[in-house]
Order: structure tokens, then C-alpha cells, then sequence
């Protein structure tokens, strides 16, 4: 990851101190990526107020915060700084938190507190250049729902209504899982490069120019 010579801007709202403390001290000391920690605060109310003084690469969001919790807030930094880039970190694993701050409120990424440092750094990466991350292991829908979904025969009117092949479709599903290009190569056997093809005519069928939102769309007709 080492190359990147502009700091990483972070901004960190999280409720616990002592947390809090010791991530700005893991961060600061890692050779990975380089980050800045232009601040940190703990409230919702607060994180605006900063807001209105710095301007952040990354603001890594703890949900569960007092005055204003992070699904409280993330609309609001939506609606005054659409173009800010946000990372959940929270200990909230319930698919039903997965979807609605990336579904309904396009976060860029959704990190566990139980991950590791290097997830969280592979998550911070990740967002920073434009691409969405989310924890290994997460799940945006209930897992008994997603076996069914599973288990459904193939839709061909879905296909037809969007002019997509088998192919680009279950790499548009590994999409929506956070899968990267190598990833998904590997797993299907393919060529990064085949891979990356066919995200370009994925996201030209669909008239979509970001990963984030080929996320959300994916998520929006349950294909993830």
C-alpha cells in the first residue's frame, strides 16, 4: 500500500475514550498506509461543528453515539458534504445496519470493531481511492434470505431488462459482497483483467460510473 505520499485524512467519531485513544495510537505508528488524524470527537453534534473547520479524507463513524448516533448524522453529512467519504467502524454486525447505511445512506464502507488492524487499514485504503469496502464475513441480508435467494432459478427477465450475460451478473453479486477484481478472478477462475471487462460493460449497461454505486444497486434488486 506504501506509495501514496499524501496523508490520508482521518476524522474519528466514536463515544469511547479509551478505544478511541489506542486506535489513533495503531494508526499513527503503522507503516502501511500514511494517515493523518486531523481530529477526533464523540458525539454527532460534535463531528458537525468539526466539520465546519476541517475537511477530512475519511471520517470513520462509531453508530452507537450520544446526541446524535451515526444514522443520525450520516444524513445530514450527506445532504452539507455529499462528496465526503465515510467508514462505518462499529460492532454492529446485523444485516439490517449493513444495509440501510449502505443502501439507504450510500456509505462508502462497514468496518467491525472485531476486525483487525489490517482490515481496518485495507478498508481505509480501499475507501480512499474510490472503491467501498465492507468487513469480511458481513452479510447484507439475513442469512436465511439469502439462501433462498440463492436457491431461486435464474430470472431471465432480469437479465433481459438489463441486457446483462450469466457471467456479468454473478460477478456483479461478488461485486456486492466487496470482492475485489483479483478476488473475484480467482474465485471464477478468470483473469483479473477479464474481470475488470466486465465490470466497464457492467457498469455502461447500467449507466453507473462507481463500484459504490453498482453496490447499491445490486443491493436495491437483492443480488448481494
Amino acid at each position: 500500500m506504501i506509495g501514496d505520499f499524501h496523508p490520508i485524512r482521518l476524522l474519528i467519531a466514536d463515544d469511547h475514550r479509551l478505544y478511541v485513544e489506542t486506535l489513533v495510537i495503531a494508526l499513527e505508528h503503522q507503516q502501511h498506509i500514511p494517515v493523518k488524524i486531523i481530529d477526533t470527537v464523540h458525539n454527532g453534534e460534535e463531528l458537525l461543528n468539526k466539520l465546519q473547520v476541517h475537511a477530512p479524507d475519511i471520517i470513520l463513524l462509531d453508530l452507537n453515539m450520544p446526541v446524535l448516533n451515526g444514522l443520525e448524522v450520516i444524513p445530514i453529512i450527506r445532504s452539507e458534504y455529499p462528496e465526503l467519504k465515510i467508514l462505518v467502524v462499529t460492532k454492529y454486525s446485523d444485516p439490517k445496519f449493513v444495509k440501510e447505511c449502505l443502501q439507504i445512506h450510500g456509505v462508502s464502507g462497514y468496518v467491525l470493531k472485531t476486525s483487525t488492524l489490517s482490515e481496518l487499514l485495507d478498508g481505509i485504503y480501499q475507501v480512499n481511492h474510490g472503491h467501498s469496502y465492507i468487513s469480511k464475513g458481513l452479510q447484507i441480508y439475513p442469512k436465511d434470505t439469502y439462501e433462498e435467494e440463492e436457491a431461486t432459478p435464474f430470472d431471465e427477465t432480469f437479465l433481459a431488462k438489463y441486457n446483462l450475460t450469466r457471467r456479468e451478473l454473478e460477478i456483479l453479486s461478488l461485486i456486492a459482497h466487496a470482492k475485489s477484481n483479483a478476488e473475484i478472478a480467482d474465485g471464477l477462475f478468470i483473469s483479473p483483467q477479464t474481470v475488470g471487462a466486465h465490470r466497464k460493460n457492467i457498469m455502461r449497461k447500467l449507466n453507473i460510473s462507481s463500484t459504490a454505486g453498482l453496490v447499491r444497486f445490486a443491493i436495491e434488486n437483492q443480488l448481494g
